[in-house]
């Protein structure tokens, strides 16, 4: 797939239009957005799975550091960090990647000693022909654990599901010492509430100075785990201060496993009402298609009479990335 750079102009004044037309039937506007497009070149956009007026942003990452790593993904990269829960889209400047979840098979690696890599220790490989992304739905096949990865959310909770081969090395590693940039982290606190339940606290200092978050997630699956809290050096001799879980279970051939993951700014009891508020059993289906159905909602405030399938690919990605981008800055202005 040969996806070009879209430059997504001002379309704020659009998003506010009142004189808009509303159509009377039920139309598909979500099948002419191509998250992918912006996603190239320096567009800075991101294709994960969001909902309109969210305030979590799960989608991967797949570099670290530099101007084209604003948004956490660059569609001319190969590997996958992993998926982290908060981003900001269309910017020329880069801040987020917090709570970022990977699956693993086999022995986990998680020590990166080259302050200048773009990998993660446990990164995977991927193709764009094993990867799909529509409004509120992202999947890919990460080749180095033969897992397939698909996420979905809601406005505060993500829902991730991840279909395993068979192993008896099976896990995640939910990291959260990593952020875009390497950004300073002041605070970060992680702790096991159960075997199916953990949550956590960091706050770092970048773009948005004073920059806190709070995350709870629950496992269809009960792991045990490993806790990592000390300190690596990395070959530039800084020591940096290390915050994962190492989770572990076995897993059966095509055996999914679900992760529900809520975020607040204020405290994790808001993220753990976040989730169960918003995503009350294991149907990644219904949620997939509720974001979807929101998303056409939120498209068909204006609708084109162009009969013209690439003109309506071109205006209906460019008011869907337009309006992620408002709902990320906007999030980062709110911060306090």
């Amino acid at each position: 797939m040969n996806v070009k750079t879209l430059f997504i102009g001002c379309l704020g004044g659009l998003l506010s239009l009142n004189s808009c037309s509303e159509t009377t039937e039920t139309a598909d506007y979500s099948a002419y957005v191509n998250p992918f497009i912006g996603t190239g070149g320096h567009g800075h956009t991101f294709p994960g799975a969001i909902v309109p007026h969210s305030m979590i942003q799960p989608s991967p990452d797949t570099r670290i550091d530099g101007w084209d790593a604003c948004s956490g993904y660059y569609y001319a990269d190969s590997t996958i960090n992993g998926f982290s829960h908060t981003h900001i889209s269309g910017t020329g400047c880069c801040d987020y990647g917090d709570v970022l979840l990977m699956p693993t098979v086999g022995k986990q690696q998680y020590i990166t000693t080259d302050p200048e890599s773009q990998h993660l220790a446990y990164a995977s490989s991927f193709s764009h022909q094993n990867e799909t992304a529509e409004p509120g739905y992202y999947s890919v096949f990460l080749d180095t654990y033969q897992v397939k990865a698909e996420l979905t959310s809601t406005k505060r909770g993500a829902l991730h599901r991840y279909t395993f081969p068979e192993s008896k090395e099976a896990g995640f590693i939910l990291d959260l010492d990593y952020s875009l940039q390497r950004q300073i982290n002041s605070e970060m606190e992680i702790e096991v509430i159960s075997e199916t339940e953990i949550c956590g606290h960091k706050k770092t200092m970048y773009w948005a100075f004073d920059q806190s978050i709070n995350f709870y997630a629950k496992f269809s699956k009960p792991f045990t785990y490993t806790l990592i809290t000390d300190s690596v050096t990395m070959d530039n001799g800084k020591r940096l201060p290390t915050c994962k879980a190492l989770l572990h279970f076995e897993t059966t051939n095509n055996e999914e496993i679900l992760v529900k993951v809520g975020i607040s700014a204020v405290d994790i009891d808001g993220a753990r009402k976040n989730v169960e508020s918003e995503i009350t059993d294991w149907d990644f289906n219904k949620v997939r298609q509720n974001a979807r159905n929101a998303w056409n909602k939120y498209l068909s405030k204006i609708d084109i009479t162009t009969q013209d399938k690439n003109d309506k690919t071109i205006f209906y990605t460019a008011l869907y990335h337009s309006a992620i981008s408002l709902i990320c800055l906007q999030m980062l202005t709110d911060v306090t």
